[in-house]
């Protein structure tokens, strides 16, 4: 039975009283259809447009209503109000006297007149056809022109909330937070209850990593304007910045909750639950936004990082080609689907992946690094068209480095192949950079370093892990015998195929300068491999490098000087303290659940990625002034920053 319009009217009343949103707005809105002029249907749809926050999209309903009957008092005071709400004052002045020209009084009318004509409490805006050339002007991205014609119009209206906000939003894009900030602060001073200076406040702060402050300012914004979706919003990403992942939760859940199709508050809740590592829950979240807005790129490509970590290969590789069907010059989807393709074991796919990213974007360091590591451990196909990265490796995997067993390598080798391998860096359109400092020979056991290293760094202990790590080490006099040492690890014939690296010393506490290292299982394995390593290096480099035997990691013995006493006969003097095991259970807990890194072996042979090493390793030797460095006729300085903390490391380690 179809429902008379007072009767639909009735209904949508109700509900709208007991707060059923959809219910009221579906029933104004058959109203309106079947009478656009209706004045309570009107003025109604106004009143939810204030309520969810959408003060602009009121404004043609409250017209529209005081149009069809100017009698009802209500009606002129909504539109009023929600002038005042987009601090257009003076049209909120204009429609005022309309209506005591109406013949409409009141008390309410009575305090509203005197409200907008005290100077310390209202906010004197220019008109809007004056405001709305400057607001054009900032999204625009004419910032300084923007700034300039606000600083002109503040002269003619000094007490403009809004245009001092609009003065903080221009300074904060300029980022001129400081300035922002004191603009926001001036535009709450005229107006105390501006929710948007408040929010706007706490944006900048949070730019500045003030996240306390930006956190009170939205709470400032929030009680003000309790329903301030986007307060809520900004509010968690604060949050989520300062660590506080659970409360960042519940406050993208408030914002979910006045705006329940608010897709960005669920991408970063989403993000906040994978921080946690509840990646299921950050999945179903993820899956929430894109029923929302379907075509979400962003969406997908963390949905593809979380399936990465559950080691959900095959899902995560889906979600990254979705992201990149919606957007196909994303370039971190190509990367990550790279990732994960390589994890599979699906290499080809992966280096066109890597390709692809770089073709997009060819400074993407992440990208470039992943390509170059990859190819530590991968063949790359005859065919190495359209990347220059491809074409330079093959290039230099066909140089020969192998030596005989019980000859000397000479100098000269070594100079005329860094010369050879140079060139095809050098020589051609390839500038590319590397972040690492250490080659390595890896096999397949992970060792899980980096974990070892944070929890040593956090808690200033040794895991117990690292009390039966035992490594070999071997320091070269200068760049040619590490250069040297290099050719010989890449060669080394060990049972276990031990991973091994070499490396210059930049750690400012440790000393030393060249290295090279062999990681082992326990003493035993490592005494062994220094006795053999001592014949090879003697047949392959010559007299005075003794390989040495030493436990874990320097930075431990600087610590715990007993560490690094070595009992060959016996008990060691510093053993595993089982207290510790309480530490190391509470932080492996916390971390996020991550899917275990297949690590394959290393291929024989030059590789990209080692050349480029090589060459910061050469900068490393003019900064600490080793005269081997003048043979390899390299003037060019490709690290500076490496040369510069080489030179300054003479002042604490000097070199001989």
């Amino acid at each position: 039975m179809e429902l008379t319009l007072d009767e639909a009217l009735q209904k949508a009343v109700e509900a709208h009283k007991a707060g059923q949103v959809q219910e009221a707005d579906q029933l104004y809105t058959a109203i309106l259809q079947a009478q656009p002029k209706h004045p309570d249907a009107n003025h109604n749809m106004g009143l939810l447009a204030v309520g969810v926050g959408k003060f602009q999209e009121a404004l043609p309903y409250f017209k529209t209503a005081l149009e069809a009957n100017p009698s009802i008092g209500q009606f002129w005071l909504s539109y009023i109000d929600i002038f005042i709400k987009l601090d257009q004052i003076a049209d909120a002045r204009s429609v005022l006297n309309q209506a005591k020209s109406e013949g409409v009084k009141g008390e309410a009318f009575d305090q509203l007149e005197q409200s907008l004509n005290s100077p310390s409490e209202v906010s004197i805006d220019p008109p809007q056809d004056q405001l709305q050339p400057l607001i054009n002007l900032y999204q625009q991205g004419q910032l300084q022109q923007a700034l300039d014609n606000v600083n002109q119009l503040l002269g003619q209206f000094p007490n403009s909330s809004t245009l001092y906000n609009i003065q903080g939003a221009t300074n904060a894009e300029l980022g001129q937070f400081d300035a922002a900030i004191d603009s926001y602060k001036q535009a709450i001073q005229i107006k105390s209850d501006f929710a948007k200076a408040y929010n706007n406040m706490g944006a900048a702060l949070k730019s500045m990593d003030n996240l306390k402050a930006a956190i009170d300012s939205y709470k400032k914004a929030l009680e003000i304007e309790p329903d301030y979706f986007e307060a809520y919003f900004n509010m968690g990403n604060a949050l989520k910045d300062k660590g506080d992942l659970e409360v960042a939760i519940d406050s993208y859940k408030q914002a979910i909750k006045i705006k329940p199709d608010y897709a960005d508050a669920y991408y970063n809740m989403g993000n906040v639950l994978k921080d946690k590592g509840d990646l299921d829950a950050a999945i179903n979240i993820y899956q929430q936004a894109l029923k929302i807005k379907p075509d979400y790129a962003e969406v997908y490509y963390n949905m593809g990082n979380t399936l990465q970590d559950k080691d959900d290969l095959e899902v995560a590789i889906d979600s990254y080609k979705q992201a990149l069907k919606i957007n196909p010059d994303y370039a971190k989807a190509y990367n990550n689907m790279g990732t994960a393709l390589k994890a599979k074991g699906d290499l080809d796919a992966a280096i066109e992946s890597y390709k692809q990213a770089l073709k997009i974007k060819p400074d993407y360091t992440e990208a470039c690094a992943n390509m170059l590591t990859l190819l530590t451990f991968y063949t790359t196909p005859k065919v190495v068209l359209g990347n220059d990265i491809l074409k330079a490796n093959q290039q230099i995997r066909n140089i020969d480095i192998t030596c005989k067993n019980s000859d000397i390598i000479p100098d000269e080798k070594i100079i005329n192949q860094f010369l050879e391998f140079s060139s095809f860096i050098s020589g051609g359109s390839l500038e590319i950079r590397t972040e690492l400092s250490q080659t390595y020979r890896r096999n397949s056991v992970d060792l899980n370093c980096k974990r070892h290293k944070s929890i040593f760094n956090e808690h200033d202990i040794i895991p117990e892990f690292c009390f039966g790590c035992y490594k070999v080490q071997v320091e070269p006099r200068s760049i040619i015998e590490l250069i040297k040492l290099y050719v010989v690890f890449d060669q080394l014939q060990l049972k276990e195929n031990n991973t091994r690296k070499c490396m210059v010393e930049l750690r400012p506490e440790i000393s030393g300068f060249y290295k090279g290292l062999i990681y082992c299982s326990g003493l035993k394995q490592a005494n062994e491999i220094a006795e053999y390593l001592d014949t090879v290096v003697k047949q392959n480099i010559g007299l005075g490098l003794p390989a040495k035997v030493k436990r874990g990691c320097s930075e431990y013995s600087n610590a715990f000087p007993d560490y690094k006493q070595i009992n060959n006969s016996g008990p060691q003097l510093m053993n595993y303290i089982e207290e510790w095991k309480v530490i190391e259970d509470d932080y492996d807990r916390k971390q996020p659940m991550k899917a275990k890194e297949k690590i394959i072996p290393s291929l024989s042979g030059l590789n990209l990625n080692d050349v480029l090493i090589i060459r910061k390793w050469v900068d490393y030797a003019k900064g600490i002034g080793d005269p081997t460095a003048d043979l390899l006729n390299e003037n060019t300085v490709y690290y500076q920053e490496v040369h510069d903390l080489a030179k300054a490391r003479l002042d604490t380690h000097p070199f001989f």
